[in-house]
């Protein structure tokens, strides 16, 4: 591979500029670190190493990795930064990230940065490295299911292609109501495919932290159903979608956990509660779940007040699981209701936080009449 000097190229592989093995995301990282603690603009960058302050858009694709910098452009950097070519040496060295991943515990504190930098992780230059290393070590383990489901995609195409002859068959028979059972199995396969492959969308966009972007894949995948089936766009939502943010934004903090609630409060509408109300009621306890997550990690008033929209969400979800038809998760609700009072109250001062343990002891005792220490002696005790 020839160079041509002042040129940096588009994102290609992981080969630098003159053969040199660069790794292009930590050498990114590295330079806009480097330029916040210099207090530098994107801006002034641009002039320092091009000449041209408007050119500060190249500076944030270099920062963001999004191109192969020549070697002339890397070394105008590290000057104009100060970066030592000792600093250079483990991003131009680097290991295969894959096989970083597999031996986190091993890691020097320089390349669990630059690790890090994959995944877009906010802080990680003060993060103590015992938190580092297990943030990457939750990481790699999303990392590993991605690339397992990514290797185990079914080939959906087959199945297309043997049910669009059948199509064609059908067309030539004129047998239209066959054609039209054909057809709606096309469009499901189709759909289906097409959701897998949002899924994983929205897994890479996880695992760079990207929650946004992931609500809205998901969103997205989950009401292109709505054309076959009705109900289909909240059950993907209800059962599957929400707790995929929420658990995120439990490992990780950030936006997870709102953006779970929030596709809860648009999907358990009282339209979904007329057409399945096990299903507008399932979407209610996930709500309440949320909730309760969100408000048991804040503190003072604001924590309290998520708590008791909790606490209503549960309370809600018991008008279709009612004791006398469904008394297993009526229990459950039931103790969750006192969990989420008895954490409100923590956050609340006066007579009112008493009666808030007062309402929190009488659900949990509500909770018993179904597990008994007869028939459910572990949830008793």
């Amino acid at each position: 591979m020839r160079c041509h000097k002042g040129v940096d190229r588009p994102v290609q592989d992981d080969v630098g500029s003159c053969g040199k093995l660069l790794d292009r995301i930590a050498f990114g990282a590295l330079i806009k670190r480097t330029r916040g603690e210099a207090r530098l603009t994107q801006e002034t960058l641009a002039g320092d190493v091009f000449g041209d302050p408007t050119r500060k858009a190249d500076i944030s694709r270099i920062e963001n990795g999004r191109v192969d910098p020549q070697e002339a452009t890397i070394q105008k950097l590290c000057a104009a930064l100060g970066i030592s070519a000792a600093e250079m040496e483990p991003i131009r060295q680097s290991r295969p990230a894959a096989e970083q991943l597999a031996n986190i515990p091993a890691l020097s504190r320089e390349d669990l940065q630059n690790l890090a930098a994959r995944f877009e992780l906010d802080g990680v230059y003060t993060m103590p490295d015992g938190e580092l290393r297990r943030l990457l070590t939750l990481k790699a383990d999303e990392h590993r299911a991605l690339k397992s489901e990514v290797d185990n995609i079914d080939d959906g195409l087959i199945r297309l292609s043997n049910l669009k002859a059948a199509a064609q068959d059908a067309i030539a028979r004129v047998n239209l109501d066959e054609v039209e059972e054909l057809l709606s199995r096309v469009q499901e396969v189709e759909l289906e495919e097409a959701a897998k492959t949002a899924e994983l969308r929205a897994n890479n966009a996880l695992l760079r932290g990207r929650v946004e972007q992931a609500y809205r894949i998901l969103c997205a995948a989950a009401d292109s159903f709505a054309a076959v089936d009705p109900l289909e766009p909240a059950q993907r939502k209800i059962l599957g979608y929400a707790e995929k943010l929420g658990r995120h934004g439990m490992r990780f903090g950030g936006a997870g956990l709102s953006l779970s609630v929030e596709m809860m409060r648009q999907t358990a509408t009282d339209n979904l509660k007329a057409m399945d109300a096990w299903l507008w009621a399932a979407g209610k306890n996930a709500e309440a779940v949320g909730l309760q997550h969100q408000g048991t990690r804040t503190d003072g008033p604001k924590g309290a007040d998520l708590l008791a929209e909790a606490v209503a969400a549960y309370r809600a979800a018991l008008e279709v699981s009612t004791r006398a038809d469904h008394p297993v998760h009526w229990a459950i609700t039931q103790n969750n209701i006192g969990a989420a009072l008895r954490n409100q109250s923590t956050r609340t001062d006066g007579s009112k936080a008493a009666d808030l343990l007062a309402q929190a002891v009488a659900a949990y005792r509500a909770a018993l009449e179904v597990r008994t220490r007869a028939d459910h002696p572990m949830q008793w005790a």
